[in-house]
């Protein structure tokens, strides 16, 4: 499995996480080749001018930033700025000992992140950091 531009291999632990993790289950939007281009980064929302306001990284930037994250079973990860798929990708490393809260500034992504994460499988806990918070159902305040 190589996703960077330069052909290397994430970790096996990394790439672990992404073999379990169905990156195009996060991207409904797009067909299922592209979702799971490894350069390729997916626009899950834009402005009223058509400005990306919200978008799934490239595969190969999350192989990165997870693997300079050392992300070890039964850690406590806090994701800022959420699709989804990173956090799973993140519940992954964590494992069934950890816990993962993902947020973001805007309420369709939290509800977009809940509702993806929920379809994959994983216990969503994702919330919006202000006063006037969004949560999925069960989930305490952040």
């Amino acid at each position: 499995m190589r996703f960077s531009l330069t052909g290397s291999s994430p970790p096996p632990q990394v790439a672990s996480a992404f073999r379990r993790v169905p990156r195009h289950l996060f991207a409904p939007e797009v067909p299922l080749e592209e979702a799971y281009r490894a350069n390729d980064s997916i626009r899950i929302k834009r402005d009223a001018q058509g400005a990306t306001t919200s978008a799934i990284s490239a595969p190969y930037l999350h192989a990165v930033m997870l693997e300079q994250a050392h992300i070890t079973p039964g850690m406590r990860c806090l994701e800022i700025g959420s699709g989804g798929y990173n956090a799973a990708l993140i519940a992954e490393l964590a494992g069934p000992g950890g816990q993962v809260t993902t947020v973001d500034i805007d309420a369709d992504i939290v509800q977009r992140a809940c509702e993806r994460l929920a379809a994959a499988g994983y216990p969503p806990r994702a919330g919006r950091p202000r006063r006037r918070r969004r949560r999925c159902p069960g989930v305490r305040p952040l």
